[in-house]
């Protein structure tokens, strides 16, 4: 099974990954946690984040999603794919596929800005932020959509509605 948590930055994407998967693994051993910044990093941070580096990170990320979850592994994935393309692939090809979309309004996001991305990208400092001068096109027909517009404490509240949405699609977790 492949729970595939997208979003733009500050959305909650790795907070509620994180917390899924401590809960999940507790009863679910064969589960691997993948976070798209920790991702980056396994490659030494060897790409940008233009349009193409991007595309590239998803290659590497959707490939080895797919190899993994190929070994009955069950993985909770929270990295953002600009392209639906990718989004795309993986529905077709990932078997057990779990897309949940974590809607978040850019003034939040501003607000939560622990990275400073968004202060540095409508400052004129740093290019490339997805839903500031690089457009986001949200996932098209996600399992799930979130609204990450309050508190922690809000999201992790989403952990049954995920659950029950799995079991009720009969998506087989490993």
């Amino acid at each position: 099974m492949v729970i595939w948590i997208t979003g733009i930055s500050a959305s909650g994407k790795s907070t509620l990954g994180k917390y899924f998967f401590k809960k999940f693994k507790k009863n679910n051993k064969n589960t691997v946690f993948f976070d798209g910044d920790e991702f980056r990093k396994i490659f030494n941070d060897d790409i940008k984040y233009t349009l193409r580096d991007r595309d590239v990170n998803a290659i590497r990320l959707t490939s080895l999603v797919k190899y993994v979850s190929d070994q009955k592994t069950n993985l909770i994935v929270s990295a953002n794919i600009t392209s639906q393309r990718f989004r795309d692939w993986c529905k077709k090809n990932v078997k057990n596929y779990f897309e949940i979309f974590i809607d978040t309004p850019i003034e939040v996001l501003k607000k939560r800005d622990y990275k400073n991305l968004y202060k540095n990208a409508f400052s004129g400092k740093i290019k490339n932020v997805v839903g500031v001068d690089i457009k986001f096109i949200k996932p098209k027909k996600p399992d799930l959509i979130i609204d990450n517009s309050k508190t922690k404490r809000d999201l992790y509240l989403n952990y049954n509605k995920i659950l029950k949405k799995i079991i009720n699609r009969k998506i087989k977790i490993f």
